[in-house]
């Protein structure tokens, strides 16, 4: 029929209309929903700190902060920092968080589990279990653990007790968020995490959505960069405090302070005239070993890695002199000087390498006069060889920094040499050989390591 009425293809267009009018409206409100999602951590700090015109993401702040292209370490210059991937979607610039039910670290110091690289570890697995459970945000306080007791000793320029400014920065910097910037309706609904059970939390990569083991290195290599980016720059501008002085002490005794503006051949002179007066009249060479030897720990651990992949139980305690030449050697380093870290309980571990007619030669314990915590580590991180315990938390930590500043030649986990047994029958004398060097097979013992443990769970506050 003709004319009068409007033909069925006119209503159809209406129907039509309306559906994609219908459609747009979602979306429009899916979308408003998302934003406002992501910008919630952001609105609600700045709720708390009184500054509710911001509306940036804790992510858009990450990414205002650069990754440095070299780091500067008691006067030694780390270049070539591993790459870092922009797209990550954990722990940086995507890392979409909430303070609904958000994990808060336990800070009390009596509540601490372990020594320093226990305590380092557990802030770590922190961010991996804030990641893993509805990404959630990770909250600390500007006192205790992690900042008095672990963060201060580490790394230098994180006083937050003072400054608002610096615990901004770290807040962009590193993802998390202080207890005290918060909204206060957020606090009641926070879950308290122990170190004990963040140090031994193991992420379940293939049953989180999107989260593999590449992206927790990545993170890894990331607050790892920033911290020592952020104490390099402290290290630049205030070259004698208190906190720099204490942490190239033992670097700078056997090395020589390379930024003191000193004449090279004075300096040279009363560096060799002061490590004489404590006893050391070696001659002290650029490249050298560290060797970290540690008391005996992690029993469990290391018979669980030796039962399941070969790891020697004893070798990387015990420090035989031929499984250290069998590393060195390859490395053209046994001319070099080699220097032990060591906590000085295990005095056969010393004996036994200072007596031995090669390594003796060139084997320096760092004496208490100039071993600090601080200090030791520096000594390992810019180290050209670094051996470490596999169950001591202080060589892993050692070994994690050195992957993180793409720093190579790091040797945990030894195993006797496959043939016969491993044993020369001319010599009657065990051989070894290092494996696991790349850093996925370290962080996988190193989970493995974890979990040997049975923390409690977390609770609410």
């Amino acid at each position: 029929m003709r004319g009068g009425i409007s033909p069925p293809t006119t209503k159809r267009i209406s129907i039509r209309s309306i559906r994609t009018f219908a459609v747009l409206l979602l979306f429009v409100s899916i979308s408003l929903l998302k934003n406002n999602n992501n910008t919630e951590l952001s609105q609600n700090h700045a709720t708390a700190s009184s500054t509710s015109n911001s509306t940036s993401t804790s992510e858009s702040n990450n990414s205002n902060h650069n990754i440095p292209e070299q780091i500067k370490l008691c006067g030694h210059t780390i270049n070539n920092l591993p790459y870092i991937q922009p797209t990550s979607k954990y722990g940086m610039t995507n890392w979409n968080r909430t303070l609904n039910n958000a994990i808060v670290l336990d800070h009390r110091i009596e509540h601490i589990h372990g020594r320093t690289g226990n305590q380092i570890r557990a802030f770590f697995h922190a961010f991996d279990y804030a990641r893993d459970h509805n990404n959630v945000a990770l909250v600390i306080h500007t006192t205790g653990y992690p900042m008095d007791s672990t963060l201060s000793k580490l790394y230098l320029g994180l006083d937050v007790s003072s400054t608002k400014a610096n615990q901004k920065e770290l807040e962009d910097r590193l993802g998390i968020l202080f207890y005290n910037n918060i909204d206060p309706q957020y606090q009641p609904s926070l879950y308290s995490l122990s170190t004990r059970w963040a140090r031994d939390y193991v992420s379940p990569y293939n049953s989180v959505e999107e989260y593999t083991q590449y992206d927790m290195i990545q993170h890894r290599h990331y607050i790892i960069q920033q911290l020592y980016y952020i104490t390099s720059r402290v290290m630049i501008s205030s070259p004698k405090s208190v906190g720099v002085v204490e942490m190239c002490k033992s670097y700078h005794a056997f090395f020589g302070d390379k930024d003191g503006n000193k004449d090279a051949s004075k300096e040279e002179e009363q560096r060799t005239a002061y490590l004489k007066s404590i006893g050391i009249t070696k001659p002290i060479t650029a490249k050298y070993t560290i060797i970290h030897s540690r008391s005996f720990e992690g029993k469990q651990f290391l018979e669980e890695s030796h039962r399941h992949y070969g790891v020697d139980p004893t070798a990387s305690v015990d420090y035989p002199p031929n499984l250290i030449s069998s590393i060195l050697t390859p490395l053209d380093m046994m001319n070099n000087t080699i220097l032990m870290i060591t906590d000085g309980q295990n005095k056969q571990v010393i004996n036994r390498l200072q007596n031995d007619p090669i390594i003796g030669k060139n084997f320096v314990v760092v004496p208490n006069d100039i071993s600090t915590m601080s200090g030791d580590i520096m000594l390992g991180i810019l180290s050209t060889v670094f051996i470490g315990n596999p169950s001591s938390s202080f060589s892993q930590y050692i070994t994690q920094v050195r992957y993180a500043l793409g720093i190579d030649k790091s040797y945990l986990y030894v195993r006797r040499r496959q043939g016969g047994g491993g044993v020369d029958d001319d010599k009657e004398e065990v051989n070894y050989e290092s494996f696991c060097e790349d850093e996925s097979c370290f962080y996988y013992l190193h989970d493995l390591e974890a979990q040997t443990h049975q923390p409690s769970a977390p609770k609410t506050i």
